[in-house]
Parts: structure tokens; C-alpha cells; sequence
């Protein structure tokens, strides 16, 4: 890139605001932070994300090296991972994944998913006073987990407890919190290599059984059943229920918002996309360039790293007409979140729908639903997590 393309290029802060951003791309779909580029835009995003020229430079490495997990069993165990893997082994770890969450297995779910929906409201003792995240968000994907793998649901609490700790201090880049996320990581390791084990003895109809056939087929090794199994532990929990209270969140906090789900429920998948566009989970997508790979005029130099911004490109006013508004039936576009092609999140149908069932079955059990107070949340660098939520169903 030459100087006078970078003159060109604004500074734009990791934590920049929703004013920052919008006055940023009125003059280039590309901004320069301490930590590469970002792309504020979204369908530069899109086409960055999609292209097979950029990789992901170790992928998951960088926030690891960022919170100071440079080294040891702990880092090793990590380096399996697939979000730290990318060519062929990358390939290699797909296939289970998308065996056990192709979209056609993950719609098997839906009743399984709406039971456990309608029994969490169930148990709710005072619908008056609701904590959302951990009477309902928390509930929902650490149920689902132990029935995915066969576990007793009465394990649901312990998931969400070894998981909480797991990734959260990881991309939050909290350092105090690594011995915690460490000791964690091994617990879980333990319970699922004991899990994994009995399975062996009588197949089921369940994750882990489908990862031991994957072994018996040649698919992964014997080392890396263990891999998936605990990348399935770690990342179907709090990127979940962190986006389930997000989307409620941006919901009611407008009460216009939820009365166009309330007149339209089998549109729950549309208004969804619509809170993962204002809301998102995830704020950046990181992508890393290994040559000089031109885009839009710009020439990103080899060796750099590239953010996708999900918050400015979700805001994009030559993408979405009125974009900090919540609308319906919004022409049909990708939500940035969730990545794209042979980087895309594996679980994204999984993680719609528990959000969309979610809103549907509340819909219909509870439309009156509707904030106590003000919501907190608290976006960092790299996530956006929700610290506060607290409703009334009724």
C-alpha cells in the first residue's frame, strides 16, 4: 500500500462508538488501528471473509498470544484446536463438523430444542422478575450440550460452569483470569475423554458417538476425537448465550421492535438477523494476509493482519437503508458474525436456532415480555458480552 493510500485511510480505535465508525466510513471502507486494519464496511467485509486469498495466520493464536498463553501443555492443547489450524488439517477437522452440524441434522433438533425452551419457562418460579441470563440463556445451550452428547441434563450447571471459564477470560483478554480458563480447560478434558470412552462400549444416536464413527471411518484420529468433542464443548456455550441475551436485549429495549415479532412469529429467523446486525456477539472477524492481496483499490501489504468490524459493517449506510434502525423484512443479507466459506463458524445453524426458537416459543408464551430497568452490556476489543438483563414475562 502506498503512502498515499495509508494518508488516506482514517484512524479508527478497536473500541470505537457508532458515531466514530459512521464518520469514519464516509471517508473509506478501510480504517488503520493498533492492531492492523479494519474494514468498516460490510460487503468488503464479505468479500475479504470469502476470499481464499487471506488466511488466518494461526487463527485463534493471535488472541492467545494476546492474553500471554504463549506456551506450554496449555498452548499445545489449544494449537489442536481448529480455530488454531488452518490447509489441510483444517479440511481434515471440518469434515466431523460438518457431519454432526450440517443443516439437515441441526433441524432434526427443533423439538428437542423447543422441549427444553418450554420446560426452562416452566420452572420459572416469579415471571415478574426474571434474570434472563442465567434463568433462561444460560439454561438453553448447556441443557442442549448434555442431550447432544447423551450426558444428564443434571450435568447442565457443571457445562456451564467449566465453559464459562474456559473462553470467556480468552476473548475478553482478561490475564488474571488465564490460570482459571487453564484449570478449566483440563477439567472438562478429563470428563470428556472419561465420556468418550464409555460411548465406545454402545453407540448411540449422539455427538460423541457420531465422532467415534468418524475414528472408526478414518476420518479423525483417535487423539483428535478428543480435540472436536472439547471445541464443541467450548464453543457451543457462552458465544450462544451471550447472543441470546443480545438479541433480547435489543429487542425490548425498544418496545417497536418486538411488537413486529409479536405480528409476524414465523419471521423469528428475520428479526434475529436484524439483532446480529445491530448486536453482535462477535464485534470483529480477523483474516491475515500472507502476500501483498489487493482489494477495492487498496493493496493490503503481505504480513498484515485485517479486522472485519461486524459493528461498523452491520451499520453500513450503502448497505442497509436507515441502518440503526431495527427493521423487518430487510432484503435478505449475510449476517457478518458468522463468518464466511472454509472459515464460516461450523455451529451458526445450531446457534440460530436456539435464538429463533427462543423468541418464537416466548412469542407465543409470553408476548407481554418486557424489560425491568435498563440492560448492561459490555463490548471489548473482540466480544461483546452481557453483563445485566433482567425482564418481566408477564
Amino acid at each position: 500500500m502506498s503512502a498515499a493510500q495509508l494518508m488516506d485511510i482514517p484512524e479508527v480505535s478497536p473500541l470505537a462508538s457508532r458515531e466514530e465508525y459512521a464518520a469514519a466510513r464516509q471517508k473509506s471502507w478501510v480504517g488503520r488501528s493498533p492492531r492492523g486494519f479494519e474494514v468498516l464496511t460490510h460487503d468488503q467485509g464479505w468479500e475479504i471473509m470469502s476470499s481464499k486469498e487471506f488466511d488466518i495466520g494461526g487463527g485463534f493464536g493471535v488472541v492467545l498470544d494476546a492474553v500471554g498463553l504463549t506456551s506450554g501443555p496449555y498452548r499445545e492443547e489449544w494449537n489442536k484446536q481448529i480455530v488454531c489450524n488452518e490447509g489441510d488439517q483444517r479440511t481434515k477437522m471440518r469434515q466431523p463438523y460438518m457431519r454432526l452440524l450440517k443443516p439437515q441434522q441441526v433441524a432434526k433438533l427443533q423439538g428437542d430444542v423447543r422441549a427444553i425452551i418450554n420446560g426452562i419457562l416452566d420452572d420459572i418460579e416469579d415471571p415478574t422478575d426474571v434474570d434472563f441470563m442465567s434463568q433462561i440463556a444460560w439454561r438453553l445451550p448447556t441443557q442442549l450440550y448434555c442431550d447432544l452428547i447423551s450426558a444428564p441434563r443434571e450435568m447442565a450447571p457443571w457445562i456451564g460452569r467449566v465453559t464459562e471459564s474456559i473462553n470467556p477470560p480468552l476473548l475478553t483478554l482478561d490475564k488474571d483470569r488465564l490460570p482459571e480458563s487453564e484449570a478449566a480447560y483440563w477439567e472438562g478434558l478429563e470428563f470428556l475423554e472419561k465420556h468418550i470412552d464409555e460411548k465406545r462400549a454402545h453407540l448411540g444416536d449422539d455427538f460423541t458417538s457420531e465422532l467415534i464413527r468418524c475414528e472408526l471411518e478414518g476420518l479423525i484420529s483417535h487423539d483428535e476425537v478428543k480435540t472436536v468433542a472439547m471445541s464443541l464443548l467450548i464453543a457451543s456455550m457462552d458465544n450462544t448465550l451471550h447472543q441470546l441475551g443480545l438479541t433480547f436485549g435489543t429487542l425490548l429495549e425498544d418496545r417497536s421492535r418486538w411488537e413486529q415479532v409479536l405480528a409476524k412469529p414465523t419471521a423469528a429467523p428475520q428479526a434475529a438477523e436484524e439483532t446480529y446486525r445491530l448486536c453482535p456477539r462477535f464485534g470483529v472477524i480477523a483474516r491475515h494476509a500472507s502476500k501483498d492481496i489487493e482489494v477495492n483499490g487498496f493493496t493490503v501489504p503481505a504480513d498484515s493482519w485485517i479486522w472485519i468490524s461486524t459493528r461498523s459493517g452491520g451499520r453500513d449506510e450503502t448497505k442497509f437503508e436507515d441502518p440503526d434502525n431495527f427493521r423487518m423484512g430487510r432484503p435478505a443479507s449475510r449476517a457478518l458474525m458468522f463468518g464466511s466459506s472454509h472459515y464460516s463458524c461450523l455451529g451458526a445453524t445450531l446457534a440460530r436456532l436456539e435464538i429463533t426458537e427462543t423468541m418464537k416459543i416466548i412469542a407465543e408464551r409470553f408476548p407481554n415480555i418486557h424489560l425491568k430497568g435498563d440492560w448492561r452490556k459490555v463490548e471489548g476489543s473482540l466480544v461483546t458480552e452481557v453483563e445485566h438483563l433482567s425482564v418481566s414475562l408477564v
